[in-house]
């Protein structure tokens, strides 16, 4: 019955940290874009779903292809390009959306970009973590595109030869240069960690009413001897 309370208030927490999620992403959407230079120290979790806009070169012979990410039931890749920003020494990845995987996943598709100068419009955020973690996800295969698991800065930093910004940016669906861009926030959904504490909290219900029953039935069972 404990275990089950527990598990219960766990899923209350999490209700309430995917609402205030939700909130921030409102929130921030609304508020005017920010001009991104490079050099400033920026706090990864306040600047979550801010616009933002930031102009740089494309390092676009070397892209990252982040695996397993699905859309519409195929299977396919999330691309993420390095951008040089203007004025600064560091690279940002810059997330041009999903494209398709072939049939037997090779050849990888062809992402690369011209070494153009671009202004980058986008909705900063993190970046996606895998359900679970498998030693080497992190770890980029050879070659360009080069295959990736799970996006980690300072994994990709090294593989560049570059400071890499800890946030990703995703590309506006209306720019150039991306692919299938349908950012969403499904996966947040306060409602059915509610559904879980429920489902939890029953089962303390009826925890509490068998020990009860079977206590009373002990009881009865001691009376008739």
């Amino acid at each position: 019955m404990g275990v089950f309370l527990f598990l219960a208030q766990w899923q209350l927490k999490r209700a309430e940290e995917k609402r205030a999620l939700l909130e921030a992403y409102a929130q921030r959407l609304k508020a005017p874009a920010l001009v991104l230079h490079g050099g400033e120290r920026l706090q990864r979790d306040l600047l979550r779903y801010r616009q933002v806009v930031v102009t740089g070169v494309w390092e676009g012979d070397r892209s990252f292809l982040l695996d397993n990410r699905t859309l519409d039931g195929r299977a396919g890749y999330e691309v993420f390009t390095p951008l040089k920003i203007e004025g600064s020494g560091w690279v940002i990845l810059i997330n041009r959306g999903w494209v398709v995987a072939g049939a037997n996943r090779f050849p990888l598709p062809e992402v690369s970009l011209p070494p153009k100068k671009v202004t980058i419009y986008g909705m900063a955020d993190s970046f996606p973590r895998p359900g679970w973690y498998l030693k080497g996800m992190e770890i980029p295969t050879d070659g360009w595109p080069a295959l990736v698991e799970q996006i980690v800065p300072e994994v990709i930093a090294r593989r560049l030869g570059q400071e890499v910004m800890d946030f990703q940016i995703k590309l506006a669906p209306e720019a150039e240069d991306g692919y299938v861009r349908k950012w969403q926030l499904d996966f947040v959904n306060p409602h059915r960690n509610l559904g879980y504490a429920l489902q939890w909290a029953s089962f303390a219900c009826i925890s509490l009413g068998l020990w009860v029953w079977h206590g009373w039935q002990r009881a009865r069972k001691r009376d008739e001897a």
